[in-house]
């Protein structure tokens, strides 16, 4: 199988006065439960940024994971700038996207991504409500390096249809790695911690 890159955007705003990703849950960053199920087919591991102030909180944690910080303005701008930059800044064919905010994704389903692109241009997960989640899928580099190119002005849906091989995962489908899709479930307030907090605990 072909190493991949994992690219982990930690490009939100944060909370609390605190970076989004290193928000604590449960007595550690975000972030961490993102990079603990990154597979083990990954050889690169980059954690994405949109300024300089990100970049710097999350340089020691970067270090502890073997990570790079990536910084870039492109990371402020719409859904197909931040895909475009994320696969042109890894290193290998296959590139697998994570939000830093999704704690509890499991290593199964980002296994599956990284080995499915393998075979498919691209493996995108859709959510309960039919949204298409470019930001928790992988990619073939070449073929979206290629569109990015060629269509300046379109956006992620468009330039999607423009590949041949994308397997879209329709949420059903992707009930035999989380039977409740809890891999979807976004910390953007209080709130949301305590439910996730909740969760892992009946996990134990």
């Amino acid at each position: 199988m072909k190493e991949a890159s994992a690219v982990i955007f930690a490009n939100m705003r944060g909370f609390k006065g605190i970076e989004r990703g290193l928000i604590p849950i449960a007595g550690k960053p975000m972030i961490e439960y993102v990079l603990e199920v990154v597979p083990d087919q990954v050889s690169d591991i980059f954690i994405a940024v949109d300024d300089e102030k990100k970049a710097e909180a999350y340089r020691d944690l970067a270090r502890e994971y073997l990570a790079e910080v990536l910084l870039s303005n492109q990371l402020s701008g719409s859904v197909r700038s931040q895909i475009e930059f994320a696969i042109s800044s890894a290193h290998t064919e296959n590139v697998l996207l994570l939000p830093c905010d999704s704690p509890l994704l499991t290593r199964d389903f980002t296994t599956f991504l990284v080995e499915a692109s393998q075979k498919f241009s691209a493996v995108i997960p859709r959510n309960q409500a039919r949204e298409t989640i470019y930001t928790m899928a992988s990619y073939q580099r070449s073929p979206f390096l290629e569109v990015f190119s060629k269509n300046r002005e379109e956006d992620m849906d468009s330039l999607v249809r423009k590949v041949q091989k994308v397997l879209y995962l329709s949420s059903n489908s992707l009930r035999i790695f989380d039977e409740k899709l809890l891999m979807f479930l976004r910390v953007s307030n209080p709130s949301d911690i305590h439910r996730v907090e909740n969760i892992l605990k009946r996990r134990k």
